[in-house]
C-alpha cells in the first residue's frame, strides 16, 4: 500500500520565477530523512524525475540551481539529501540502506496531485547513479534514467579513486572480502534488473568517474541486448562548464520526456 511519507516542506527562494522550491523531511522506511523539491508554478500534471546527488555527506549537496532547471523545464523534481545529512537521520551507506531515500522520494512524488504516476524518471550525478539504477531494478516506477558521469562499478571506483579507499573500506567494505556489497550495488551486475531506456551523459577529460563506467555498462547492456542513448563530450570533465552544463542538462530533459511519453 502506498503512503505519503511527507512529513514537512519549507518553502525556499527561488532564481527562477515560475519554478517553486522547498526544503522537506520525509520518511524513507522507518528513517527521517532530508532533501529537496522543486516544481513548476503551473498547475497542471506533469512528468516527475528523483535526482539523485552525488558525493557523500557534504561533499556533492544538492544544486538547487539544476533541480531548479529541471523544474522550469517542467518537470516536478524530488533530490534526496541522503541520511545522515541536514537533520536527517541514520548514515549515508553509499547505495546501502539510503537506496530507500530515493525509493521514499518516489512515493512522495506519487502522493503529490501535480504529479503524472506514469511518467516518472531518474537522473543519477556521479556516486548518485547507483541510487538510480538500484531504483530502476528494485521498483516499478522509473520510466528512463540518465546516468550523468555516473558511477556503474564501485569495483572500478575503488580501483580508480584511491582518494576515496578508505572511504569506501569504511562505508561498503573490502572490495575482497565483501565483494558482494560492492556488486549488488553496481549496476554492472543488475542490469538484467534494469528495463527502462538509459541515457548515459559523459565527459571525456573526466577524473573522478572515468568514461570506462558508461562504456563498460553499455557494452553489457549490448550483450542483453538493450538499447541505450550515449552522449559523450571529448572537452569536459566531470563537471561541464555553467553553459555547456545547464545546455545539456535541457537536452537531457527533453530526452527524458520523450521517453516518458513513450512508455
Amino acid at each position: 500500500m502506498l503512503y505519503n511519507p511527507l512529513i514537512s516542506r519549507m518553502m525556499l527562494p527561488a532564481s527562477i520565477p515560475d519554478v517553486s522550491v522547498y526544503h522537506v523531511m520525509y520518511r524513507a522506511g522507518d528513517t527521517v530523512v532530508a532533501g529537496y523539491l522543486a516544481q513548476p508554478k503551473a498547475h497542471r500534471k506533469c512528468p516527475a524525475l528523483v535526482y539523485c546527488r552525488g558525493g557523500i555527506h557534504r561533499v556533492g549537496m544538492v544544486q538547487l540551481e539544476w533541480i531548479e532547471h529541471m523544474a522550469a523545464c517542467g518537470f516536478v523534481v524530488c533530490a534526496p539529501s541522503y541520511r545522515g545529512n541536514e537533520g536527517g537521520e541514520g548514515q549515508d551507506e553509499f547505495g546501502g540502506a539510503d537506496r530507500q531515500d530515493v525509493y521514499g522520494a518516489l512515493q512522495l512524488l506519487l502522493h503529490l496531485p501535480q504529479v503524472d504516476a506514469k511518467r516518472i524518471g531518474a537522473i543519477g550525478f556521479s556516486r548518485g547513479a547507483v541510487g538510480a539504477f538500484l531504483a530502476a531494478a528494485e521498483t516499478e516506477q522509473i520510466g528512463a534514467l540518465v546516468s550523468w558521469g555516473g558511477v556503474v562499478d564501485l569495483h572500478l571506483t575503488y580501483e580508480e579513486r584511491e582518494d576515496l579507499r578508505r572511504m569506501l573500506r569504511r562505508v561498503i567494505g573490502h572490495p575482497v572480502k565483501d565483494a558482494h556489497a560492492y556488486m549488488e550495488r553496481s549496476a554492472l551486475y543488475r542490469a538484467t534488473e534494469i528495463k527502462c531506456p538509459i541515457l548515459f551523459v559523459q565527459g571525456g577529460c573526466d577524473g573522478q568517474v572515468s568514461s570506462r563506467h558508461p562504456h563498460y555498462m553499455a557494452r553489457r547492456l549490448e550483450e542483453l541486448g538493450k538499447s541505450y542513448d550515449f552522449w559523450y563530450y571529448p572537452e569536459y570533465g566531470h563537471h561541464f562548464p555553467e553553459a555547456a552544463h545547464y545546455s545539456a542538462l535541457s537536452d537531457a530533459c527533453h530526452w527524458l520526456k520523450n521517453k516518458l511519453c513513450a512508455c
